[in-house]
């Protein structure tokens, strides 16, 4: 009779705890050696059975910071790359009306996984079918991550810079989805004449590691554009 691996053991016992919502979306999982200690195994033994759950998509690793449940269950999860672009950007021009490096809000540290000590790019601009404004972006992404991008890399595809210029593998993200109407700033940026519903879009970008590399905030004008081009 096949002997299980203790690794493959250890992998269902914590995939069950997260299925169970033992452990919630976002929540870090205990260091690799309680888990050892609790389990009586090594750690060389959780590290592989993690190893496991990250292949599966249901943890991620943050460098120096642990590992967290992957939010896999809320909104869109979109595994090619072309589909992460809300926008074809062969079609959509950019307008940039902000980038600048700050320390990050309190929202953007909790979508990210960061704390205010992680410096963070942000990004502002406008999405434009010619002279016709369509969207409005707000982007964040980790100075330690995403290093050395210039404006002309803000004016398309920021995934192109990352996988072309710095070589890193761009994975997944998550895609939420809502509506709001827009207030006095949206519509000021959007050049709205009185307030009007926007599509929002909410996504978080993910490297092939699960590292979380972009948080990116879009309201869509809905009476110009479909979410049905870009998905």
């Amino acid at each position: 009779m096949k002997v299980t691996p203790k690794y493959v053991i250890v992998a269902n016992r914590l995939r069950q705890k997260i299925l169970e919502k033992e452990y919630e979306i976002n929540d870090q999982l205990p260091q690799e050696t309680a888990i050892a200690k609790s389990l009586n195994v090594s750690r060389i033994t959780v590290r592989k059975a993690l190893d496991i759950l990250v292949n599966e998509g249901l943890i991620y690793r943050i460098q120096g910071s642990g590992t967290f449940v992957k939010d896999n269950q809320q909104g869109k999860d979109i595994s090619k790359k072309q589909s992460l672009e809300i926008f074809d950007f062969n079609k959509y021009q950019v307008k940039l009306i902000n980038f600048g490096v700050s320390k990050p809000g309190k929202t953007v540290m909790n979508q990210m996984k960061i704390n205010q000590f992680d410096l963070t790019y942000e990004v502002e601009r406008l999405i434009m079918d010619r002279e016709k404004i369509i969207a409005l972006q707000n982007i964040f992404m980790p100075v330690k991550v995403i290093q050395g991008i210039q404006m002309k890399s803000l004016m398309g595809s920021i995934y192109d810079f990352v996988e072309d210029e710095l070589d890193l593998v761009v994975d997944s993200a998550i895609r939420t989805i809502s509506s709001e109407m827009s207030n006095d700033e949206t519509s000021r940026l959007l050049d709205l004449p009185q307030p009007e519903p926007l599509l929002t879009v909410g996504q978080r970008s993910f490297l092939d590691n699960g590292q979380i590399f972009e948080y990116t905030y879009t309201y869509i004008r809905s009476s110009q554009f479909s979410l049905h081009e870009a998905i």
